[in-house]
């Protein structure tokens, strides 16, 4: 039979900022130090990564790696961090963050949520336009063209099957994020060389 996913309505997006919250507070002996980022031309960052199954998302491991990327966002200063970008070769997003991001301060806030092996479902017909950035191009900007609205469909931090309607920042963010576990940078996503600028010269 179809499996039922959970719709991440408020409320739901709520309690998935809490789990990482609940994630971020936690004290263990065996916290992983946050790896150094990976950038565009590694080889392995720029393959598909592979699906994560059940059982691991249970895991004291796993749940340490999510700790992990929680906070390599936070210290790399992102709106999003895909799994890759710091080494873990696995279908795994965080993005949002409890207060706004400085570099969209005019944005609605997209509240922390982890992403494990999410499917983008549907995407709208209209697009948007946007200087993009990321974690692992330093210092560039690229022109890239993205649905508006997409449906996301994945497992939560804790495993449990969810579906999210997302649009404006939040999808931008999403689809960028879910770029990297299959391999995309934004830099791939440009119409023209001409539209992929230094930082500094904007």
């Amino acid at each position: 039979s179809p499996r039922t996913y959970r719709p991440v309505s408020h409320p739901t997006v709520r309690r998935a900022a809490d789990d990482v919250k609940q994630i971020l507070s936690r004290t263990t002996s065996t916290k992983p130090d946050v790896p150094p980022l990976r950038y565009l031309g590694d080889r392995q960052l720029m393959q598909p990564q592979p699906p994560v199954t059940a059982d691991e998302v249970s895991s004291a491991a796993f749940q340490a790696r999510l700790e992990m990327l929680a906070k390599a966002q936070i210290k790399y200063g992102g709106i999003g961090i895909a799994a890759p970008q710091v080494g873990w070769w696995a279908r795994v997003l965080h993005f949002g963050s409890e207060e706004p991001n400085p570099r969209y301060p005019h944005a609605d806030l997209v509240l922390p949520q982890f992403w494990i092996n999410p499917t983008i479902v549907e995407a709208s017909n209209e697009t948007n336009w946007m200087w993009e950035g990321c974690l692992s191009v330093p210092g560039m900007r690229g022109w890239v063209e993205r649905p508006r609205k997409i449906i996301l469909r994945g497992l939560d931090g804790n495993g449990c099957e969810i579906e999210a309607s997302l649009s404006g920042l939040a999808a931008r963010v999403a689809q960028h994020e879910h770029d990297h576990i299959d391999g995309v940078l934004f830099p791939h996503r440009v119409p023209d060389p001409r539209f992929l600028v230094p930082q500094a010269s904007m």
